[in-house]
């Protein structure tokens, strides 16, 4: 199996998950709401002191906006995957699910919620999906939008839709400006005039709602650097880079005290290969 993301900007992302190890990774932050089907071994999800577990052929609902620990086992069969398809939030507002009329009322899913017995029609359609949009080049826009829509119009007949985030709280406004930048080495007062307000009134805001800008920077970096370890064949050095740090040593050192295991433990034995970005993204 080979690790890849797809990003089409407007719509959302697909990804494959691949991990060699059996670690827990904790405070992941979920930045887009998520449908996730377990390919082979199992997941336990850690949250408000409860944990939830899932097995191959599960599907999660996982909503965005939350902070989650996650335990990803291994089975006999192999490493740990699982294929994951991620929504802009704008688009759930577009599926028409959360008008008055829609019939039956659904269950909105504030957190997550499993789906322990999939349709067999639903998961097929969510893997042609999956697929058409990770391994086919030049799928267009319109298409990818369509088919993406379709897998929450199959939630939907499972009396299952995503809750409509509310107004954004300012430590997720810094984190979507600083995911969209990553390459970019902000100063404090850069973001603040990004999010058009004075330093001292972010630093104010952010300490109201318990969070420090310095180390928000540092977990969306590393945050976004756990992904591509899990979603890419991308040499660490190459993924180090990305993130913002021309040390590949240094970035080691940061995320292990992020997360509690080096880089390398995502991957077990293997060594990444230096390869062409994976990453692909669609504009048109």
């Amino acid at each position: 199996m080979v690790r890849k993301i797809k990003v089409t900007p407007g719509i959302g992302s697909t990804s494959l998950l691949i991990q060699h190890s059996e670690l827990f990774i904790q405070d992941v932050y979920i930045d887009k709401p998520q449908l996730l089907l377990i390919q082979n071994g199992s997941m336990t999800v850690h949250y408000q002191h409860q944990e939830v577990s899932l097995q191959t052929g599960e599907m999660l609902v996982l909503n965005s906006g939350q902070t989650l620990g996650l335990t990803h086992q291994l089975s006999e069969n192999g490493p740990f995957s699982c294929a994951i398809m991620a929504w802009d939030n704008a688009l759930l507002t577009d599926a028409g699910l959360h008008t008055p009329a829609f019939k039956p009322p659904l269950i909105t899913v504030d957190h997550l919620q499993v789906i322990p017995h999939v349709p067999g029609a639903f998961r097929q359609s969510f893997i042609d999906t999956h697929n058409a949009i990770l391994w086919h080049h030049g799928l267009p826009a319109p298409i990818t939008r369509h088919r993406m829509l379709e897998q929450l119009l199959w939630l939907s007949q499972l009396g299952v839709r995503y809750s409509l985030q509310h107004s954004e709280s300012m430590t997720q406004r810094v984190r979507e400006l600083l995911v969209n930048n990553l390459h970019k080495a902000f100063t404090a007062a850069e973001v603040a005039e990004q999010l058009m307000m004075n330093e001292v009134m972010l630093r104010r805001r952010l300490a109201a709602e318990n969070s420090v800008l310095r180390n928000l920077m540092i977990d969306v970096r590393m945050t976004h650097a756990l992904r591509l370890l899990q979603c890419t064949d991308l040499a660490i050095s190459h993924i180090a880079h990305q993130v913002g740090y021309e040390s590949g040593s240094r970035f080691a050192e940061r995320f292990r005290k992020r997360f509690g295991f080096a880089p390398t433990a995502i991957r077990g034995h293997l060594r990444a290969q230096s390869v062409q970005s994976p990453i692909t993204s669609d504009v048109q």
